[in-house]
């Protein structure tokens, strides 16, 4: 599985370079990067690795979800057209709507099954009852939400800021507040906990006879 999701990131990274979706190069590398963090956090054995490695995966885990945003760039897509309603058979612009799709779709899922899978191991490593996990679930949204709204919205931060910029960086996200910031990072965060709602539905429903 380790080696389809890596396979699959390279195929999406290369074969958006060089089309009008080249942004989703990087952002589809930056998505990447906390799958294969998450994927070596199970695979080493010492405890101050794991903790390294589950920081930086927390760190990167906003990444995933942000792809979702990318959708606001299928108004450079010559797929339909306003003024008579129809849809425009321009089969380039229509491959991208569906590798779009199919990168957010593939990423949300992956990652977010890694992130829950982390807390899961969290749970049993430190003996966690639900609401101490579904809390520490909330504080890992809220943040990532916060990452997201950081990343779309001026000044932009990009993930490398934390580490050139620290305090300039949590200075804005988390010092600087009004009413449309509070708005969207709520709204993100009501994306996080639906993404999870239907993950952990779904899994309820595959387990039905």
């Amino acid at each position: 599985m380790k080696n389809m999701v890596r396979l699959m990131s390279l195929l999406f990274i290369i074969g958006t370079y060089n089309t009008r979706f080249s942004f989703l190069s990087l952002n589809i590398l930056l998505a990447y990067i906390p799958l294969e963090l998450s994927f070596q956090f199970f695979r080493v054995k010492k405890n101050s690795l794991k903790i390294g490695l589950a920081a930086l995966f927390m760190l990167y885990f906003p990444n995933i979800p942000y792809l979702v945003t990318d959708m606001i760039h299928m108004d450079i897509l010559d797929i339909y057209n306003y003024f008579t309603g129809d849809s425009i058979k321009n089969l380039g612009d229509w491959t991208l709507t569906v590798v779009l799709f199919l990168a957010v779709f593939s990423f949300v899922l992956i990652g977010f099954g890694q992130l829950l899978k982390l807390l899961n191991y969290i749970k049993n490593r430190y003996t966690l009852n639900m609401t101490q996990v579904s809390l520490i679930l909330i504080v890992v949204c809220l943040l990532s939400s916060l990452g997201i709204y950081a990343g779309r919205f001026p000044p932009r931060f990009h993930s490398i800021d934390i580490f050139v910029r620290p305090w300039y960086v949590f200075k804005t996200i988390f010092l600087n507040w009004s009413l449309v910031k509070l708005e969207i990072v709520v709204l993100f965060l009501i994306l996080h906990l639906a993404i999870v709602g239907v993950m952990t539905m779904n899994k309820q429903l595959s387990t039905l006879n």
